[in-house]
């Protein structure tokens, strides 16, 4: 580890050349997600550069993956989901976690293993300690967010101090780590796909608001609705399209019934393209009360898609540069919401000037470089 950079440098790094490496990443699902995204992402960027990949899951044998995975990137299902409440059958099945995660860690040898989100790295690092291989844990979300129990922050923090090291995606949460555990903390943010591009047709009337991510109170949605019925008389030809599924689904429906406006207001459901979707968007607006490092508001402006976003816990301000390259707001404050919207809806003008900044913002984050930087990263901890 002697010499490795905690604060990767995050410019173009092609000229440095990895051997090819045996990597393993650990991930309780690959289904929708964003850090199930960014894995998938990552996956299929190193084995597109000739390194063996391998992505464990606690999936049922046959679950499909929600992205797209290289065929070259193999899978290995351990059925192991935690499906069950009571806390007997829990035990049981991380126990099962444990002697599978163990067994094809043996088998499969790699040079280096990454773990993504706490549930995974928990049970990496128990199921790896005594094999002699790197582990690396990730925290994908805001490590002290709401709804993560004790007993997850308390095996957090007996688990981690065994690993090689801990990777985050923010300055802020780099901080938090190196506050708690003494092992070295580094900042790799996450990536996005650049060959994207926006496809609004022509001369249109009706202009389109989105919101993408989970049902669920983190993300706001119940604000931006209320927000948007505030500012829809004044904008007729306007109408906000919500994607994603959860167990809000039916208290947001309900409010947007109460409005009067579910004929300008849709919940979408699951999106397969997140591309397309946000290709037909005018305006993209990230509501949420806290985030980790929210993709598709880096996605959003890799499309030419102006971005309101709150100022909340997470990578938000770090990705728009403190409002410079995206409309930043308080979050929970329905009130400036609104204001944001109906200035944002207004001007076309303001649209255009916050369209054409997102690429600048986001240009760093290639998937090619963000990739490689990972590389590197792998190469140094396993002494390749």
């Amino acid at each position: 580890m002697k010499g490795l950079r905690q604060h990767l440098d995050l410019a173009p790094l092609a000229s440095v050349l990895v051997s090819r490496m045996r990597i393993v990443v650990v991930i309780p699902h690959l289904g929708l997600g964003g850090a199930e995204r960014v894995c998938a992402l990552l996956c299929n960027c190193w084995a597109e550069r000739g390194h063996s990949v391998s992505a464990i899951t606690f999936e049922a044998p046959g679950t499909k993956p929600f992205f797209g995975l290289d065929k070259r990137v193999r899978q290995h299902q351990t059925d192991a989901l935690n499906s069950k409440s009571s806390l007997p059958a829990r035990i049981a099945v991380n126990a099962r976690r444990l002697w599978r995660l163990r067994s094809t860690l043996q088998a499969l040898r790699p040079d280096v293993v990454v773990a993504f989100m706490t549930e995974a790295s928990v049970v990496t690092v128990l199921g790896a300690l005594g094999l002699g291989i790197p582990i690396i844990v990730t925290e994908r979300n805001q490590p002290d967010r709401p709804g993560l129990g004790m007993f997850r922050r308390l095996a957090r923090r007996l688990s981690y101090p065994w690993a090689s090291a801990i990777i985050v995606q923010t300055n802020e949460i780099a901080r938090w780590a190196k506050q708690r555990f003494r092992l070295p903390v580094y900042v790799l943010p996450n990536p996005v796909k650049l060959s994207l591009c926006k496809d609004l047709a022509p001369g249109r009337n009706e202009r389109l608001v989105i919101g993408a991510g989970r049902l669920v109170h983190q993300k706001g949605f119940d604000l931006l609705i209320e927000s948007f019925a505030r500012v829809a008389e004044a904008h007729p030809n306007w109408r906000l399209v919500i994607y994603g599924e959860g167990p809000e689904r039916t208290r947001l429906k309900g409010q947007i019934e109460r409005h009067s406006l579910s004929d300008r207001i849709s919940l979408a459901g699951l999106f397969t393209d997140v591309e397309a979707a946000l290709s037909q968007a005018d305006l993209f607006v990230l509501a949420s009360r806290f985030e980790g490092y929210p993709n598709v508001v880096i996605e959003a402006l890799s499309l030419g898609c102006p971005v309101i976003a709150t100022n909340c816990p997470g990578a938000t301000a770090e990705i728009l540069d403190e409002g410079r390259h995206g409309l930043l707001i308080p979050p929970e404050n329905v009130d400036a919401l609104t204001e944001a919207l109906n200035r944002m809806m207004s001007d076309e003008t303001l649209r255009a000037h916050y369209a054409a900044s997102g690429e600048g913002a986001i240009a760093h984050l290639e998937v090619a470089k963000i990739g490689h930087q990972w590389l590197e990263f792998f190469s140094a901890l396993a002494g390749t």
